[in-house]
């Protein structure tokens, strides 16, 4: 009798597991909110979309599975230095960031079987490698909204569509990311591309690229995403923004 119902339950766990294989084969790969650049490319191919162009050149995948800070804060130094004019000078790699911030803790945090970071942490970071890179005279505002009011909304897109006048500011979003793709939820990073303050969309470049795309979703769903609690920010997060002039073309 024990052995058939140790055999009947080994059987409901492989039906249950097969079932869940089944529904993630057949899994849209973007939430119904979020729509890839590959099918909505015409703001940044119409309107200057400055960001976009400025961060696209560098857009790279992060180096593991926790490296989307990594990855995120070197295509945001890359925007804002530009292509250096000597041949001597390198863009900025993430192994590179990593050895000029020297921070072993973000060092462990984003190797292979690190756990990120977290909202606080990457501002921290955000300061360090500006540091690191001579851009001391950046300014750095942070933006953790409260709730999902119409103020704070009002807030976030003053904010979005302030950014989008010009490439001398990069934001970081950091936001929970199935939220927007639909997948099972985790803490991410990426930079903002661009922002349709008439259609209110956002193009997220996300650098988890063996997955994903830039896609755009709407700055409602964006800030639902930064909302939602993690393991890592338990009150959400939210977006930094960096302003500086960039030294080169």
């Amino acid at each position: 009798m024990k052995m058939t119902t140790a055999l009947a339950l080994l059987g409901i766990l492989a039906a249950t597991a097969n079932a869940a294989r089944a529904q993630e084969d057949t899994q849209p790969k973007f939430g119904p909110d979020t729509v890839p650049i590959t099918r909505a490319a015409e703001y940044v191919r119409t309107a200057l979309a400055p960001d976009y162009w400025a961060l696209s050149p560098f857009y790279v995948p992060q180096a593991t599975g926790a490296a989307c800070s990594l990855a995120s804060v070197t295509m945001m130094l890359n925007a804002l230095r530009g292509v250096p004019d000597l041949a001597s000078e390198r863009l900025v790699t993430q192994k590179q960031l990593l050895d000029a911030v020297g921070d072993d803790r973000w060092r462990e945090a984003v190797g292979e079987n690190g756990e990120g970071v977290s909202f606080t942490e990457l501002e921290l970071y955000v300061r360090r490698s500006l540091d690191a890179y001579g851009l001391t005279a950046a300014e750095v505002e942070v933006f953790r909204p409260r709730d999902a009011s119409p103020e704070t909304l009002a807030e976030l897109r003053h904010i979005l569509t302030e950014n989008e006048e010009s490439a001398g500011d990069i934001i970081i979003l950091a936001y929970d990311q199935g939220t927007l793709t639909g997948e099972p939820g985790f803490g991410h990073i990426a930079p903002l591309g661009a922002y349709d303050a008439a259609s209110r969309r956002v193009l997220v470049m996300d650098p988890d690229r063996s997955w994903y795309v830039p896609y755009w979703s709407s700055d409602v769903k964006l800030l639902e995403a930064m909302l939602k609690p993690d393991r890592a920010d338990p009150e959400g997060s939210g977006l930094i923004r960096v302003r500086t002039r960039r030294v080169s073309g």
